[in-house]
């Protein structure tokens, strides 16, 4: 099945205004984690040995995520599946990409 996600970090602007900064796209299988904790954030050395072990992408994605927080900015956090738009610029009917 093709189920494919865009991730994407930015800042809210505005109560309806969302301002794109950072991006990555998951793949069918994939897990992806965004914790939502209340807890302090950890020290620049733990937050590198925490990001040392996922791939350079990731480890880019995890920076900016931790750049947006440590602005003090209110950040936001949006997921787009990416199949709807596929089956429009293919010209394929609604759903043609849902596996049965």
């Amino acid at each position: 099945q093709f189920s494919n996600f865009i991730v994407v970090l930015g800042k809210m602007k505005t109560a309806s205004d969302f301002d794109a900064k950072h991006a990555v796209i998951v793949k069918n299988n994939d897990e992806f984690r965004v914790p939502l904790n209340l807890e302090q954030i950890p020290p620049p050395k733990v937050f590198k040995d925490l990001i040392s072990s996922l791939s350079p992408e990731q480890q880019r994605f995890a920076k900016a995520f931790r750049n947006m927080q440590l602005e003090g900015s209110l950040f936001g956090i949006t997921v787009i599946q990416i199949k709807p738009a596929m089956e429009k610029v293919l010209n394929l009917n609604d759903n043609a990409l849902t596996k049965e």
